[in-house]
């Protein structure tokens, strides 16, 4: 029994026998429009890493095709969920697959189906970094200590103006909202910014920018 688990990757997938599979494989293959073609490129006397055996249609020595459908899930079932394959992975079941099988894009169908395997994704482990704890921004005492700011952008034009530049007063959450244009300089949107909200509030301890890194090395100068 060890030494039959330790050559799995030699034992193949049966489906009830091999023979039965085979023959099962043989049915389906007579209507499988790849399997046709490999056929008439060998009558042909095309040069191929295919050849026939048994009716069948193997690969290079001894993978055998397996033609588009059920019987595919068949073997991509037995090979990644089975007991001697345990779920172990796209790579092993890849590696596991070509011992013995073969079809196009068999690499990209064994990844689509592990990424869909319900038991994999609940057993697998995170190979990623754990994140750090999150960091708050500091409690505000009066208004007009913090703002953020954001910008709303392709409008629909208007007197000129097709953005609207939005600051946020963090602490009551009061706003002003600027007409600009798009394309906005970092010194125009800088001056925009001291007519609309420094005028009223002085300037704030902490500027929040989520958008435009112009305006803001526009204001480190200024300060």
């Amino acid at each position: 029994m060890l030494d039959a688990l330790n050559r799995k990757h030699q034992l193949k997938v049966v489906y009830v026998s091999e023979i039965k599979f085979q023959k099962e494989v043989r049915l389906v293959s007579r209507q499988d429009e790849f399997a046709k073609e490999v056929r008439q490129n060998i009558q042909n006397g095309a040069k191929s890493h295919f050849h026939l055996r048994n009716g069948l249609v193997w690969y290079k020595q001894n993978r055998l095709y397996v033609p588009e459908g059920k019987m595919r899930d068949i073997i991509l079932k037995e090979c990644h969920d089975g007991p001697l394959a345990g779920h172990g992975g796209a790579k092993h079941t890849i590696t596991f697959l070509k011992k013995s099988y073969y079809w196009p894009n068999l690499k990209n169908n064994v990844e689509e189906y592990v990424k869909t395997c319900l038991v994999c994704q609940q057993n697998q482990t995170l190979n990623n970094k754990q994140a750090s704890l999150l960091q708050p921004l500091p409690i505000l005492e009066g208004s007009w200590e913090s703002v953020s700011m954001d910008f709303m952008v392709s409008l629909p034009p208007s007197r000129g103006f097709n953005a609207i530049m939005v600051v946020v007063d963090r602490f009551n959450k009061m706003a002003h909202f600027i007409p600009i244009e798009d394309e906005a300089t970092a010194q125009k949107m800088g001056r925009l910014f001291f007519t609309h909200v420094f005028k009223h509030h002085g300037f704030p301890k902490a500027n929040l920018e989520k958008v435009h890194k112009r305006y803001k090395d526009f204001v480190d100068k200024s300060q």
